[in-house]
């Protein structure tokens, strides 16, 4: 097929699929006059599918953190560039008074050398499992060095099921580290009355509208089917409305067989929850998850932290995410060139005679 066909066909398909998808979000909007609470099931949480959000006028300490890493596989050893950014905003009456950084405004990439042997999957598995720790360190810190009243995290408040790895792995002791880390942020978080938001930019997630389809839309199989395979953030994007997200949600369905919660505290994985907020006009609703342990009514709970995220990320129509991650990132990321740096001087030191490099990176033709 020549190229213009193919881009004829994709633009078709991605139309067609549009209209389709406005329509399907068209016949769900009488869900929304339902009372959901009626229903019975544990899987809905609050009244309503779609709620307003309140903007906050922020008058609090705002922190953020991020992390980022590049890694080199050698053939002899593993390298890895790690660096985790915690930025503070404080606000007074909604103005930006004072900002602070941890450990610093600019801080050198902390290096990491394994000579394990790993598996290429191992290593992928292992950077990650790395920058995540120093991430969640750097949060705790930040927590205790600051007390802000948030701490906004980049991603899932929890690992993602690829950060776990196979059982026979020998990153495993690694990966339990990391899960301890996770949970003593969230003591240190509590100990110390700081709510915890993460946010996801660009998720994939499908927790909402299986919701939907098992508990709204049971008796109604023929509209439940053509929701098969459209993500949350799609479908909620016809849904929602500036300034609106949609009922708080639970984690999971079955923690016991959840590949990550399934090894957290019982006191942690049932806290998960999660929404969907429109900050901005012309961008997809983004994905919101906090920890629900305090007894508080989670409408009043889930609404709380809506406002202090509508507030952060409504900046730009057209990109919807929080200020506070976005100063966080701009310090944390990292570019290719920054390990080659540290690659060179290991090569210098050793001389000539070493074979460190991988074939395919240093083809003559």
């Amino acid at each position: 097929m020549e190229l213009n066909a193919v881009i004829t066909e994709a633009v078709e398909n991605i139309s067609a699929l549009d209209k389709k998808r406005k329509l399907l979000s068209e016949k769900l909007l009488p869900l929304n006059k339902l009372n959901l609470l009626e229903a019975g099931s544990e899987e809905l949480l609050e009244e309503k599918l779609i709620l307003p959000v309140k903007k906050a006028v922020l008058d609090s300490k705002i922190a953020g953190v991020d992390s980022g890493f590049v890694g080199k596989d050698l053939l002899a050893l593993d390298l890895v560039l790690i660096r985790a950014i915690g930025a503070m905003f404080d606000y007074k009456e909604g103005k930006l008074g004072k900002a602070d950084y941890y450990p610093f405004f600019y801080a050198f990439p902390e290096p990491s050398i394994s000579s394990g042997g790993l598996e290429v999957d191992e290593f992928q598995c292992g950077k990650n499992i790395q920058r995540l720790i120093k991430e969640v360190e750097t949060a705790k810190n930040m927590v205790e060095k600051f007390s802000p009243d948030y701490c906004f995290l980049d991603g899932s408040i929890i690992p993602q099921y690829t950060d776990k790895p196979r059982k026979d792995s020998k990153i495993k002791t690694a990966y339990h580290e990391m899960l301890e880390q996770f949970q003593s942020m969230y003591k240190v978080a509590a100990e110390n009355n700081c709510e915890l938001i993460a946010c996801v930019e660009d998720s994939r997630g499908s927790r909402f509208r299986q919701i939907v389809q098992d508990h709204l839309l049971s008796n109604q199989q023929n509209l439940s089917m053509q929701l098969e395979g459209c993500y949350d953030a799609v479908l909620l994007d016809y849904l929602l409305k500036l300034g609106e997200r949609s009922f708080a949600f639970s984690y999971t369905a079955s923690i016991k067989e959840h590949p990550i919660l399934m090894d957290f505290d019982e006191k942690w994985s049932r806290s998960v929850r999660a929404f969907y907020l429109k900050p901005a006009a012309f961008d997809r609703p983004l994905r919101v998850e906090f920890l629900h342990t305090n007894g508080e009514n989670i409408s009043e709970h889930a609404s709380k932290v809506a406002s202090i995220v509508y507030a952060q990320s409504c900046m730009h129509r057209e990109y919807a995410y929080p200020n506070i991650l976005m100063e966080a990132d701009l310090h944390a990321r990292l570019k290719p060139e920054e390990i080659e740096i540290v690659y060179d001087k290991i090569l210098n030191k050793l001389g000539k005679g070493f074979k460190l490099r991988l074939r395919r990176d240093y083809r003559p033709f």
